[in-house]
C-alpha cells in the first residue's frame, strides 16, 4: 500500500507541476530557484545556495534535461525565469514585487520530494523482501526506519502545502486578488492570535494523549502464547462446566 500510494501521489504531483508551468509559472520558477529563463533543454536543480539579494544561485547541483521533462513530458523546452516573469507581471498587473519568498518555496518543494522518495524506497525494499520470502528476517535498522517513516507522509504533505501557499505570494487568488487586499478589516490581530493559540493548544493536548496511548499500548507488548490460547478457548456461549448449547 505504501508503494502504490506513494507512486500514485508522485504521478499526480507530476501532473500538477506541468499545470503550474501554464497557470502559475512564477511559482514553478521559484520552486526551482530559476532566476533567468533556462536553456533548452532545462536542467533540474537538486540543491543550491540561493542569494535573494543579488538574485543568483551558487553551488548548484543540476541534473540535465530533467526540468524539461518535469515541465513538458519531453526532454526539450525552456522554462521561464523569475526575472523575466517579474517584468511581464509588472506590465500586466502594475508596479510591485511579484517574486515569492524563493528560499522557502525552493526548499519546501525539495523536502516534499525527499519525503516521497523515502516512502517509495522503503516500500520497494519491503516488497523485495516479501517476494524473496524473507519478511521474517528484516533487520532491526530497517524496522526502525519504518517506524520513523510514519512521519514521512505528514512531512511531505506539510512541506507541499507550504510550497503551495508561499509560492503563490503576493497573491491570494493568482492574478485577481493580492494578499494585502485579503486582510479582513473586522478581525483584529488579537482575535487572530487567540484563535491560533486556542487551536494550537487543543492539538498539543491531543498529540500528548495520542503519544501516551501509543506508549501505554507498546509497553504491554504483544500477547503471549498462553493469552492467545486462552482467548481461542473462551466460548461465551458455553456455560461454565457444561456443553455449549446449539446456536
Amino acid at each position: 500500500m505504501g508503494c502504490i500510494s506513494s507512486l500514485a501521489i508522485a504521478q499526480f504531483g507530476h501532473g500538477q507541476a506541468q499545470y503550474l508551468v501554464e497557470t502559475q509559472p512564477m511559482k514553478m520558477a521559484a520552486s526551482e530557484g530559476l532566476w533567468e529563463t533556462s536553456a533548452d533543454p532545462a536542467p533540474w536543480t537538486v540543491i543550491a545556495a540561493i542569494d535573494t539579494e543579488s538574485q543568483e544561485n551558487r553551488l548548484e547541483w543540476k541534473v540535465p534535461y530533467l526540468l524539461s521533462f518535469l515541465s513538458y513530458n519531453k526532454f526539450s523546452g525552456s522554462v521561464p525565469g523569475m526575472k523575466e516573469l517579474q517584468t511581464e507581471y509588472e506590465a500586466t498587473y502594475g508596479p510591485g514585487n511579484y517574486i515569492p519568498p524563493v528560499k522557502t518555496t525552493f526548499w519546501s518543494f525539495r523536502i516534499m520530494i525527499a519525503a516521497g522518495c523515502g516512502m517509495i524506497l522503503l516500500s520497494l525494499y519491503g516488497i523485495y523482501r516479501m517476494v524473496r520470502r524473507k519478511l521474517q528476517h528484516l533487520s532491526r535498522m530497517y524496522l526502525s526506519l519504518l517506524a520513523a517513516a510514519i512521519s514521512l507522509p505528514f512531512i511531505g504533505n506539510t512541506a507541499g502545502w507550504i510550497m503551495t501557499e508561499i509560492g503563490r505570494q503576493p497573491w491570494t487568488v493568482f492574478g485577481l486578488l493580492r494578499t494585502e487586499q485579503s486582510v479582513s478589516p473586522s478581525v483584529s490581530a488579537g482575535q487572530v492570535g487567540f484563535s491560533l493559540i486556542a487551536f494550537t493548544s487543543i492539538y498539543l493536548v491531543l498529540l500528548g494523549l495520542t503519544i501516551w496511548l501509543f506508549y501505554r499500548t507498546a509497553r504491554k507488548g504483544p500477547a503471549t502464547e498462553q493469552q492467545s490460547d486462552d482467548a481461542k478457548a473462551f466460548d461465551p456461549y458455553r456455560p461454565e462446566g457444561g456443553e455449549a448449547p446449539c446456536r
